[in-house]
């Protein structure tokens, strides 16, 4: 019972550092700002300034939304650029057929920290198991 409290109250804490770090700490909206200003740099140096991206904000995503005249040849590479982009997930151009889920940010870096914790877990788990066995043999 008390290593269950323990590994709950394990789990609770990373969730709020996880919500607090990109919530209201804001990294996510750093890492939003970050994609964006590297993108219209990008765009910028390809001289195609009328071609607007911005990340999704509504949820905060990883999503890059792409958004101007571009023939078909421009939207592909403009779209594979824009994937090769530090901390862009997935970039579509803004019309009808874009895709309309994205997994949040906060979503994301909770299910990460979530995978961290649980690693963590298993290697105190398999400390514990090997300075057993020592103190079993000595």
């Amino acid at each position: 019972m008390k290593r269950n409290n323990a590994l709950g109250i394990g789990v609770a804490a990373t969730l709020a550092a996880a919500f607090v770090w990109h919530g209201p700490g804001g990294a996510g909206d750093r890492l939003a700002g970050s994609i964006d200003r590297t993108i219209r740099t990008t765009l910028d140096h390809y001289e195609m300034p009328q071609v607007a991206a911005r990340t999704q904000r509504d949820p905060l995503t990883r999503r890059l939304m792409l958004d101007g005249p571009a023939d078909n040849f421009q939207r592909g590479e403009i779209k594979r650029i824009s994937l090769e982009v530090p901390g862009v997930g997935n970039a579509h151009w803004a019309g009808p057929r874009a895709p309309s889920f994205a997994l949040p940010l906060l979503v994301e870096v909770m299910l990460m920290a979530l995978a961290s914790f649980a690693i963590g877990v298993v290697l105190a788990y398999i400390a514990a198991l090997r300075r057993r066995s020592r103190e079993a043999f000595a």
